[in-house]
């Protein structure tokens, strides 16, 4: 892998998240940033929370030093650095099971097309028939209602990790009788 990149030139394409990274040649780590910042945008623009934008400075921060930093690095030091995902370690791949995610992604798709498409379909009805009294029920809807289910499956992801945690402590003491915390 080519090190020695212009400097001008990765200054300017380190300013969008993960691009500088790819311009060096590590495209997974690149990408990973890259999904993260518009990730990001995009949810906090489905489900209308704009405190969600405040990790934007932080992610474009990392990524922008993160590629000036290691456009500097020496020869040496710059051929140690493993292109890899962000949040991943050594010991695991990026898989995602498909047995495991398939129903639930098939589910959050249709879910998320059918709330898109009545959003729409109150939108033109509105503009079509006019704006009264009773279409701020369904505003309140389309408004409040991603906030909601975003709120619900933050909780119900803390609540899995909190399980998950305990079963896999539950699995320890199970293989390690005789360690009881002392």
């Amino acid at each position: 892998m080519q090190h020695k990149r212009n400097q001008f030139f990765n200054f300017f394409i380190s300013c969008v998240p993960g691009a500088g990274q790819m311009y060096q040649g590590f495209l997974k780590r690149g990408t990973s940033l890259m999904t993260i910042f518009f990730v990001e945008i995009f949810l906090a623009g489905i489900v209308n929370i704009d405190w969600i934008l405040l990790g934007l400075p932080v992610i474009w921060s990392y990524s922008f030093f993160d590629s000036m930093n290691t456009n500097s690095l020496s020869d040496e030091e710059f051929s140690k650095i493993e292109d890899r995902y962000l949040f991943t370690n050594e010991n695991t791949t990026f898989k995602i099971p498909q047995n495991k995610i398939r129903i639930p992604a098939a589910i959050l798709l249709i879910f998320m097309g059918g709330y898109i498409l009545l959003e729409n379909i109150a939108y033109v009805l509105r503009n079509i028939l006019g704006y009264s009294y009773n279409w701020r029920f369904i505003e309140l809807i389309f408004d409040y209602f991603p906030r909601f289910l975003f709120a619900a499956i933050v909780i119900a992801a803390g609540v899995y990790l909190i399980k998950g945690k305990k079963v896999q402590m539950d699995e320890d003491d199970i293989y390690n009788p005789g360690n009881d915390g002392m």
